[in-house]
């Protein structure tokens, strides 16, 4: 099964075009291992961790993530805080990432929150 995915909008710092990859090797990206935190450290973000994912319904499952910018890519520093939660597309044929990012020490970061939604059919 393929997914069309524009990492841009993981790794907005990095120009990507959209590309085809597999679900399972996307899902790996997400998956809390060594793949993922050389990606992260690659993009800059340093203190990278996360926890395993934990199921809190049927098939609906949710971590935290936490790490530092450094200043290549924000000039504030800052740091993140996110929590992400999985769950099966509709159709079984793939996964609905969402993550809800808060920022932490730069202007204006406790005033929003950012939130994605990332359908990898």
């Amino acid at each position: 099964m393929l997914v069309r995915i524009c990492l841009m909008m993981v790794f907005p710092e990095f120009d990507f075009s959209p590309l085809l990859l597999q679900v399972e090797l996307v899902m790996k990206i997400f998956g809390g291992g060594e793949l993922e935190r050389k990606i992260m450290e690659k993009s800059g973000c340093l203190s990278y961790a996360s926890t395993t994912w934990e199921s809190k319904k049927p098939g609906v499952y949710e971590r935290r993530l936490s790490y530092k910018y450094n200043h290549y890519v924000s000039v504030f520093g800052g740091g993140v805080t996110c929590a992400q939660q999985k769950s099966p597309a509709p159709n079984d044929e793939g996964w609905i990432l969402n993550e809800i990012v808060a920022l932490h020490d730069v202007p204006f970061g406790d005033h929003f929150r950012v939130s994605l939604l990332l359908p990898l059919l």
